[in-house]
């Protein structure tokens, strides 16, 4: 395939922390997923984010690393409520792994594994296309897949390099339009 056959941009988007409030859990110093339906909520603006990429033109694709199911921390009943009320909003794809770090595979952040399919799957050009996340594991697949990286500013995340910042997911795709639009 040549650079000419890709055609598409797309915007990564991780779930936990961009798309859906993190929770914060005595002992750790970063937030986790959800882990029953109760605590389940979208942050606020996100549907309106991905409708204004949309818009644009950008293919949407949610890319999460979900391994508390293989940990036993979920149910699957638990783990597929939560994941049925993310699948409500307009994503054009969405692709998860459900593996732990030791498991070692191609597919878990930081590796690049999603991305890639994805692109391969949708024509991206991936270096055009973006990856918003909150993670240091994000960061580092939107580097390994040659993409531009845009973190979602938290106190757990300060030190975590990244190509750009912004407060929360609706400000980030308002930057990403400005950044394919310039005035």
């Amino acid at each position: 395939m040549t650079d000419l056959n890709l055609t598409r941009c797309a915007v990564f988007i991780d779930r936990d922390g961009v798309v859906v409030k993190g929770i914060v859990r005595e002992g750790l110093n970063f937030p986790t997923a959800p882990r029953a339906l109760e605590e389940f909520e979208l942050i606020l603006g996100a549907a309106a984010a991905l409708e204004l990429l949309g818009q644009n033109g950008f293919v949407r694709i949610l890319v999460s690393n979900q391994p508390d199911r293989a940990r036993g921390l979920i149910s699957q009943d638990a783990w597929r409520a939560i994941q049925n009320e993310v699948e409500k909003l307009p994503f054009d794809d969405i692709r998860m792994c459900p593996h732990r770090t030791e498991d070692n595979c191609s597919c878990k952040k930081p590796k690049p594994g999603m991305l890639m399919e994805a692109a391969r799957a949708w024509n991206i050009d991936l270096r055009r296309s973006y990856f918003i996340g909150d993670s240091d594991t994000d960061m580092a697949a939107a580097a390994a897949a040659g993409s531009k990286s845009i973190l979602i500013s938290a106190p757990y995340n300060e030190g975590i390099k990244s190509d750009y910042r912004a407060l929360h997911f609706f400000a980030a795709a308002e930057l990403i339009i400005k950044l394919q639009h310039p005035l």
